[in-house]
């Protein structure tokens, strides 16, 4: 009975050990910080101002009276096994089978611009809510 054990532990470890499992975590940008937001001046701060303050932004959009200024930042951290490994002793190419789950946070901040170039507003559009329902349990 104990033979029978040892080869199934055994046969359990070499397939957890032929499974490819990955585990990222991505950065992106740094978080902004409110006090330098606090210090923005509507009608006053120009395009300049708010570039060496915050850095250069993700993304630019030209608006019909001015144009948005768009910085993301966030935290992102995922798992995933990708249980297609089993099959590359055998098969010349290797299916991906990933099964896997993530947390991603992105924030983005809007900065609206003027038409003469001056700071008017900005909003933080906050992450999308998680799915009520996740297929995969884990």
């Amino acid at each position: 009975m104990g033979k029978i054990w040892h080869f199934c532990i055994g046969m359990v470890l070499i397939a957890l050990w032929g499974t490819g499992c990955d585990f990222r975590r991505v950065v992106v940008n740094e978080p902004i910080s409110p006090e330098i937001l606090q210090r923005l001046n509507p009608g006053e701060d120009s395009l300049n101002d708010i570039v060496q303050a915050l850095g250069a932004p993700d993304e630019i959009d030209e608006m019909n009276k001015g144009m948005v200024l768009r910085y993301r930042y966030g935290d992102s951290k995922t798992m995933r096994v990708n249980f297609g490994w089993l099959f590359r002793i055998f098969l010349p190419v290797v299916p991906s089978l990933n099964l896997g789950r993530g947390e991603g946070v992105t924030q983005v901040l809007h900065i609206a611009m003027n038409g003469d170039g001056t700071f008017d507003h900005y909003f933080v559009q906050d992450p999308p809510s998680p799915p009520r329902f996740w297929f995969w349990p884990f």
